[in-house]
Formats: C-alpha cells, sequence, structure tokens
C-alpha cells in the first residue's frame, strides 16, 4: 500500500534533485542574465536556467513558461539528459503525467546509463501512479549503483509498509544486495522489519555469516524478543558444530571451556571494569579443564556486573540457577554472589554472598519466571557499597553453572 508520506517524501525528493542541478541557485537569475536572452540564441544553457526558474521560484512560478523555455534549450541540444529531466518535472507538475512520461523515456534514451536519469524517472513515475515501471528503475539503481541504496530504500521504506514489494521487485538477486538492505534496516533501528526479512535471505544467496548472524541476535535480544534470537543463535551452533544447550542445562559453556563462543548472543559476556581482572583458570578447577577467575586488587569499590549471560527462558516457570564457586581472602562485607534478573530490571533472586576463604561451595538461586516473559539475564554479581569498609580485594572461581528448570520454588 503506498502512503501518502511516502509520496509527498518523494516529491521532495525530486525538488531537491532539480535544486541542486541549478548552479545559480533558483532564486538568484541576475536581471542583466535575463536582459542578454536572445531568441536566436544557439546556447541552450539560459533557456534551461530560466526553465528551472520558473518552475521552482516561488514568486516567478510559471510552469507554462517553465516547459517553454526548457523546451528551447532542447530544441537547441536534444542530447542533454538534464533538459529533458527538466521537461518532465515541469509536465509532471502541470499535471500531464502522459508527457512527463514521455519526456522521461527521451531522458532515458538519451543516457540510458544514467543515475540521475534512473533516479528522477523512479521518482516521478511513483508519484504518477506508474507504481510497476518505478520499481524497475530503482532496482537498476540498486544493481548498478550500490552506494546509493539508503537513498532508495530512504523512499521506498516509506512508500511501502509491506516489505514484500521490495523483495520480490526491486532488491537484486545477490546476496550482496540483500545484505545491504538489512544493514539499511539495522542503522534506521527497523528490527521489526529486519525480523520479517531474515528468513527469506536464502532466496537472495544469502548465507549469513557469524558475524551478520550475532548481529540479528544482539538485535532481537534488545528488544526482548528472545524466541526468535535464540532460535537463530541455535542454528548457528549447529551450523558451526557446536554444542547446543539442553534440558539438564541452558546456560552455554556452563564449565568456562570454550571461552569466547560466537562472541555474542547468549555467550557468556565478560569484560573486566577497575579494579578487577578475569582470566580462565587452568590450575583452580571443579570439572573439566578450566574456570573463571576475577581478582580484585583491593582500589576500588568495585560494582562488578560483567560477568553474564542473556538465557531463554519460559514464563511463568520454575528454575533453578546454581554453580561451584571458590573464594580467597575476599574482603569487606559485600562479595560475590549468583544473580537473575529481567532486561533492564531489578533483580528477580540472588543466592547467598561469599566473603572470605571458601574451599569449592555450591550456590543456588531458585526462582520463578514473569509472565509473558520470554528471557532475561544471569550473571556473577558483586555489588558496590557504602561502608566504611568497601575497597574490595581477593579472588574468586566460578565453575559448573548450570540453569534448569522446574526446580524452583
Amino acid at each position: 500500500m503506498i502512503l501518502l508520506t511516502g509520496v509527498i517524501f518523494a516529491g521532495l525528493q525530486i525538488i531537491s534533485l532539480w535544486q541542486d542541478s541549478y548552479p545559480l541557485g533558483i532564486d538568484s537569475i541576475p536581471e542583466d542574465f535575463l536582459k542578454a536572452l536572445r531568441p536566436h540564441s544557439i546556447n541552450p544553457d539560459p533557456f534551461y536556467r530560466l526553465g528551472l526558474f520558473h518552475q521552482w521560484d516561488i514568486r516567478s512560478m510559471n510552469l507554462d513558461q517553465s516547459v517553454h523555455f526548457l523546451s528551447e534549450a532542447i530544441q537547441r541540444n536534444p542530447l542533454n539528459q538534464e533538459y529533458w529531466l527538466g521537461l518532465a518535472a515541469a509536465f509532471h507538475r502541470q499535471g500531464e503525467p502522459k508527457k512527463a512520461g514521455k519526456a522521461l523515456e527521451k531522458a532515458l534514451a538519451v543516457a540510458p546509463q544514467s543515475y540521475r536519469g534512473h533516479w528522477a524517472a523512479a521518482n516521478i513515475l511513483l508519484q504518477i501512479g506508474e507504481q510497476g515501471k518505478a520499481l524497475g528503475h530503482y532496482s537498476y539503481i540498486l544493481a548498478h549503483f550500490p552506494e546509493k541504496s539508503s537513498l532508495v530504500f530512504d523512499v521506498l521504506e516509506r512508500v511501502y509498509e509491506d516489505p514484500e514489494p521490495l523483495l520480490e521487485k526491486v532488491i537484486p538477486r545477490t546476496s550482496a544486495a540483500f545484505s545491504r538492505y538489512l544493514s539499511y534496516l539495522y542503522e534506521t533501528g527497523n528490527i521489526d522489519r529486519v525480523k520479517r526479512v531474515w528468513g527469506k535471505g536464502s532466496s537472495f544467496g544469502f548465507q549469513p555469516d557469524r558475524a551478520e548472524t550475532i548481529r540479528y541476535v544482539d538485535s532481537l535480544i534488545s528488544r526482548g524478543d528472545f524466541a526468535e534470537a535464540y532460535r537463530a543463535y541455535v542454528s548457528r551452533l549447529l551450523a558451526e558444530g557446536r554444542t547446543v544447550p539442553q534440558d539438564n542445562n541452558l546456560l552455554i559453556d556452563g564449565g568456562f571451556e570454550e571461552g569466547t563462543g560466537l562472541a555474542g548472543g547468549f555467550d557468556w559476556r565478560i569484560s573486566a571494569p577497575p579494579g578487577t581482572a578475569v582470566s580462565f583458570s587452568p590450575d583452580t578447577v571443579w570439572e573439566g579443564k578450566r574456570s573463571l577467575k576475577i581478582s580484585f586488587n583491593g582500589k576500588e569499590n568495585v560494582d562488578f556486573h560483567h560477568v553474564f549471560q542473556f538465557v531463554a527462558w519460559k514464563p511463568n516457570r520454575s528454575y533453578m540457577l546454581q554453580a561451584k564457586v571458590r573464594t580467597r581472602g575476599l574482603t569487606t562485607q559485600s562479595g560475590v554472589h549468583l544473580e537473575v534478573s529481567g532486561v533492564g530490571k531489578p533483580p528477580y533472586a540472588s543466592s547467598e554472598v561469599l566473603t572470605g576463604d571458601h574451599d569449592w561451595k555450591e550456590l543456588k538461586v531458585s526462582f520463578r519466571t514473569p509472565e509473558q516473559s520470554q528471557g532475561g539475564v544471569v550473571r556473577v554479581r558483586r555489588a558496590k557499597t557504602d561502608k566504611l569498609d568497601r575497597f574490595i580485594a581477593g579472588e574468586a572461581w566460578i565453575d559448573e553453572a548450570r540453569l534448569t528448570e522446574g526446580r524452583g520454588n
């Protein structure tokens, strides 16, 4: 369906096109320039400029005069595409769609590979209701002038509520063209449309790599669409031959054996704020080849929330989060614990807090997911404290983190 706002936008694009092509500015025709014009002059340019002047200057607008002067320019040089494009615009503004269409045909015949010709033709044809012809010109631009893709999408995204016409008739059947369309949608924040077109990529030969998949997954997570994000993530895991989470542990790499994983999505997100160091320890483990080690240098009142994982779960269900944790010399009363929360929401539940020295101990968090919730966040946490003894020092190791359904309260 064509929207009124889309048509208006396309019209503004055309106005901009011809204004930019007029070197003196449409409201600055010098008086001596007008006096110097002679009917028998062989120079077409003054006639062309006057045609634009009478077409766009509000104070001197006269479309009949515009057509007259542009026709005079064309008589003197019929091989200049700009003259035909100006005439097409004048006819269009007069409400003469057939004449506008004829002028566009002449313009394209003069320079069939010109970006400007196809751009002007597409915009005018779209406004006069020749949608099929317009889409063909937009498609030509996408195929031959990919650097102009954003301009095309700017128009069509405002005109078409449904992306199907774009996928079927405009975007060239190449992986690169489809990828540019996706990039445009990401850049304009249209994640709803990204989701609608993602599954169409195979018909364009588009096979998303890891980075493209993670970008898609992360964009869905950011808007709370965990179910679709998790499906895409698992598909990528399978494509790479990696381990897929099972019911006995919904977390990815709960033993911290893989390290980097897919670098996004439902992997562990790990960073180290000032006053900490985070590493993988092969020397202190509960099980497997290594654990995650967090070191505090005793110089900062750290608000630590920098080891976390997004998790897809079912609404209104009971879950149990648990992990093996070992500590050595953890100071302050605000130590390390496990925490569960929604995205951007306060914690649902947290485990006991460990300080001082502890051999491997299992921390547990029982919780029930809210109604309508598709997922949330599990993290290793140390909360900032206002107490006098606030600069935390010491070390903590985490291993064998697990999330299972059906064991909460």
